[in-house]
C-alpha cells in the first residue's frame, strides 16, 4: 500500500470514528468503525491497537482544530462566543469520546485541556473588553462550562440529546456572555 493510501485510510478511520462515537457512544466496536470506514479489520488494527488509542487520536485532532479556529477568531470581539459554540458543536459530533478517554493518562489529558484553555484566554480578554463576555467570567468558568456541555449530551436518545444540547448551550450563553 502506498503512503497516500495509508494516509487516506487513516483519515477515513478518523472520520468513521467520529461518526460512530457520536451515533453509538463510547462502546462501539473497532470492527464496526472499520466497516463504516470501508477498510479491513487489519487496517484499523495496523493504525490503532485499541479503541482508546483511536479516541485519543481523534481528541488530539480536535484540539488542533480548536487551535486553528481560535487563531482565525483572534481579532473578532465575539471570538470567545464563536469558539465556545465551535467546541460545543464538536462535543456533540464526538459524543462518547470523553467516556472512551476516561482511563487515559491524566498528564496527557491535562496537557490537551491546557491547550484548549490557552486558545480561549486571549479571546476572553478581547470579549470582556468589548462587553461581550461578562466581566467576572474567567478561564476556569469557561472550561467548567465546556465540561458541563459534555455532560449534558451523554444520553443515547438522539432527540433528547439534541434538545438538551440546545438548552444547555442557551443556559451557558446566559451565564458567560452579555449578549
Amino acid at each position: 500500500m502506498t503512503r497516500k493510501d495509508a494516509a487516506r485510510n487513516r483519515d477515513r478511520l478518523l472520520t468513521a470514528a467520529r461518526r460512530m462515537f457520536a451515533e453509538h457512544g463510547h462502546d462501539v466496536a473497532l470492527e464496526e468503525i472499520a466497516r463504516v470506514a470501508g477498510v479491513s479489520r487489519t487496517t484499523i488494527y495496523r493504525n490503532f491497537a485499541t479503541r482508546e488509542e483511536l479516541a485519543a487520536t481523534v481528541f488530539a485532532d480536535n484540539v488542533a482544530q480548536i487551535e486553528h479556529r481560535a487563531a482565525a477568531l483572534r481579532e473578532q470581539p465575539d471570538g470567545a462566543v464563536k469558539l465556545f459554540d465551535f467546541v460545543l458543536d464538536m462535543q456533540l459530533d464526538n459524543r462518547g469520546l470523553a467516556q472512551v478517554l476516561s482511563n487515559a493518562d491524566l498528564q496527557w489529558f491535562m496537557e490537551h485541556f491546557r491547550r484548549i484553555a490557552a486558545c480561549f484566554e486571549p479571546l476572553l480578554d478581547h470579549g470582556r473588553a468589548a462587553g461581550i463576555v461578562h466581566p467576572v467570567v474567567d478561564i476556569d468558568d469557561l472550561m467548567l462550562a465546556i465540561s458541563m456541555g459534555e455532560g449534558a449530551i451523554t444520553t443515547n436518545d438522539a432527540a433528547q440529546r439534541d434538545n438538551r444540547h440546545k438548552r444547555v448551550r442557551e443556559m451557558l450563553h446566559r451565564a458567560l456572555f452579555a449578549r
